[in-house]
């Protein structure tokens, strides 16, 4: 029987679209430029792709999240920039708080869902950071009154580990009161979401409402795209 849920964050919880990156492009374009660097808009995607894709790789290698700040800085390595330290700082505090102007809309049916959940679960948030700190994220889930469904919010960067290492749903599960055999994670990615949540011994539902990348593809117990039929879902778990 299910006892406790943890929820993903980003593409789970609020939609994690492209406003926020363009944003964070434009910003690195203009540094760019006011250093005297030509460069096109093909050229810082491929940039931040790149960085994209060595974040994923210290993820796996470290099991731990950059912050805003490391995430700056290698793409100024990428780019051949040098900045000051004030500028940098600059930069990284952009990027972090970004999500509080752009704000990232909440997922269509995750409000309904929580509110029968909470009468019947324990639940918690399983956060992975990057260009958003834990600061800014539990402000944002706050700002859209998230906190009241969820008893605790684990984030990588205050946890000192990632998804999908066990330690971080291990933590969490020690904050519920929960067992793992008892526990299920709902979120986006196989590897972070439903590969980690295997590794503490929990069951897994991979949501691909909104990133679609594993939805045919996943080792999840179940694979859903809304929120409708959660509860008769866990129920029959």
């Amino acid at each position: 029987m299910i006892k406790a849920i943890t929820f993903d964050c980003w593409d789970t919880l609020i939609d994690d679209d492209g406003s926020r990156n363009t944003k964070r492009k434009e910003y690195f374009a203009f540094l760019l430029k006011n250093k005297g660097f030509t460069v096109t808009e093909e050229e810082v995607d491929r940039f931040f792709s790149k960085e994209a894709e060595l974040f994923q790789n210290f993820i796996i290698d470290h099991r731990k999240t950059q912050n805003s700040m490391a995430r700056v800085r290698t793409l100024l390595k990428l780019a051949g920039l040098n900045l000051s330290h004030d500028e940098i700082n600059k930069a990284a505090d952009y990027c972090d708080k970004i999500a509080l102007e752009f704000r990232p809309p909440v997922i269509d049916g995750i409000k309904e869902a929580l509110e029968v959940l909470v009468k019947e679960y324990r639940m918690a948030v399983i956060c992975n950071t990057g260009w958003h700190s834990a600061n800014t994220v539990r402000n944002l889930l706050g700002d859209y009154d998230f906190p009241k469904y969820f008893s605790h919010m684990t984030f990588s960067d205050d946890a000192g580990v990632a998804k999908p290492h066990k330690q971080i749903f291990e933590q969490t599960l020690a904050k519920l009161g929960g067992r793992p055999e008892e526990a299920v994670h709902i979120g986006d990615s196989e590897y972070s979401d439903i590969v980690g949540a295997r590794g503490a011994n929990m069951r897994a539902i991979l949501f691909a409402g909104v990133n679609k990348k594993y939805k045919d593809n996943n080792t999840a117990d179940f694979t859903i795209s809304s929120y409708d039929n959660l509860a008769e879902i866990l129920e029959k778990m």
